[in-house]
């Protein structure tokens, strides 16, 4: 079992697209078998890049230079990790009304239910969040156990909101989310080096 798994998503859980909601809501989450060499290989990345240590990996906030430099990095570390790409414009019209903790929590569900068990199977499941225990860490807690219960897994993980710039790993899934989000949108590719580390789905309806 892993000792840390790590949760963070692009997009929101609105649907007024014509205000500016974005299409695609994505949902990432990756853990590693040696998260401390992986931490190491970013400190030594900010060394190369001439970045401060405080300096948060952000996707929207990075670079075309960094999330390069970046992606090549991650290519040859050690994780992996799965994200679940979700188009709210063919959703059905339920998911319109559900709250944010709900909508979110769903997701993660089923992002659970289909990545590979060794990825997830974590002591601890860390969630992009400034508040350990906020409505969204809580909605996202109704689905992690039964989910994971329902595939084996019979020690389940504690989930909690953790900042994002206090965690490597959470900032990660956020450039993993946001990588995934401008393919999505036919821009720049810069997933094509990480095949091995990373599984994508879509969200189906079932009709």
């Amino acid at each position: 079992m892993r000792a840390y798994g790590f949760v963070d998503w692009s997009g929101d859980t609105g649907f007024k697209f014509s205000s500016g909601s974005p299409t695609f809501f994505i949902l990432t989450v990756i853990s590693s078998e040696n998260y401390a060499d992986l931490r190491e290989q970013l400190r030594k990345l900010k060394e190369q890049l001439g970045l401060p240590m405080s300096y948060e990996f952000h996707f929207a906030h990075s670079s075309k230079t960094i999330r390069t430099a970046f992606f090549t990095i991650l290519a040859h570390c050690d994780w992996e990790g799965a994200g679940l790409i979700v188009d709210k414009q063919k959703l059905p019209k339920e998911f319109k009304k559900m709250k944010t903790p709900d909508f979110c929590g769903f997701f993660l569900g089923h992002l659970l239910a289909r990545a590979p068990l060794d990825w997830i199977e974590v002591k601890r499941l860390l969630v992009d969040d400034s508040l350990k225990n906020s409505p969204i860490i809580k909605g996202m807690k109704l689905v992690v156990s039964p989910v994971l219960l329902a595939r084996g897994i019979q020690k389940t993980p504690k989930v909690r909101g953790e900042a994002s710039h206090l965690s490597d790993g959470i900032q990660i899934a956020d450039m993993l989310a946001g990588a995934l989000k401008e393919r999505e949108r036919g821009n720049a590719d810069y997933l094509r080096g990480l095949k091995k580390h990373l599984q994508i789905y879509h969200y189906e309806t079932v009709k």
